[in-house]
């Protein structure tokens, strides 16, 4: 984790030991013919007790950096069943009989200047070190994703991927890609907490309701959620 890291913080204030899991906002994949849903990976997920007993509380670490990422899961598997994890403690992918890549990218400003854009390769599977490049939306990256075939049930995903705190490398919010395309993702650095076990890198249904709302775009660094003993949650931002 660097320096410009977000935290969150969870404390359970339930009469009973709970999961709870972080998942990102959505990410928007605007300026293509076509895609498929959009899906998102678990970025953490961890048990509690009652805080007021114990002292205990979670804290999810992620990185603010932006990175880019794509997984070619060698055979096709269903949305439910898809490991979005890409790496764990920065090593070798850890998924057998899946490949992935990543890069950091920089986001589009109004002036067009960043290195905001990198290009997919899929045989062997990498990513190139970001470039300019015209046509990506503002607040986006961009993906130049190659010609291939799709297949019905797609064994390839590109999208926004996120970096926790125990240097896991996870798909935070993804789709499979059309080929031939620019791929253009605009990732809010906006995440989700919610109560429920979701191992660390596997899809989840996403849904906004019942969970603690995390807005890192209006200049927090940390955020402390509150699950209370009625089963609502609450979040507080500081520094």
């Amino acid at each position: 984790m660097t320096s410009s890291s977000y935290q969150i913080i969870v404390r359970n204030f339930s009469q009973t030991t709970q999961y709870f899991y972080v998942f990102q906002k959505q990410a928007a994949f605007p300026l293509l013919p076509s895609h498929g849903p959009v899906l998102s990976g678990s970025l953490g997920c961890q048990s509690v007790g009652n805080y007021a007993r114990s002292g205990a509380q979670i804290n999810f670490g992620l990185d603010s950096q932006v990175y880019a990422g794509a997984l070619s899961t060698k055979q096709a598997a269903s949305p439910s069943q898809l490991i979005a994890l890409l790496s764990l403690n920065a090593a070798t992918l850890s998924v057998v009989g899946s490949t992935s890549a990543f890069r950091p990218v920089a986001l589009t400003t109004v002036d067009g200047s960043p290195d905001n854009c990198t290009t997919l390769t899929l045989d062997p599977l990498g990513l190139s070190a970001p470039a300019n490049q015209s046509g990506i939306a503002i607040g986006g990256f961009g993906m130049n994703v190659p010609s291939y075939t799709p297949l019905p049930h797609p064994e390839l995903y590109c999208g926004v991927v996120a970096l926790n705190g125990n240097q896991a490398i996870i798909l935070s919010s993804f789709v499979a890609p059309v080929p031939n395309a620019v791929m253009n993702c605009i990732p809010k650095q906006i995440f989700f907490v919610k109560m429920g076990y979701q191992p660390v890198g596997s899809t989840v249904a996403y849904d906004e309701s019942n969970s603690a709302c995390c807005d890192f775009t209006i200049g927090y660094a940390t955020y402390t959620v509150t699950y209370q003993a009625d089963g609502t949650f609450s979040a507080t931002g500081g520094p």
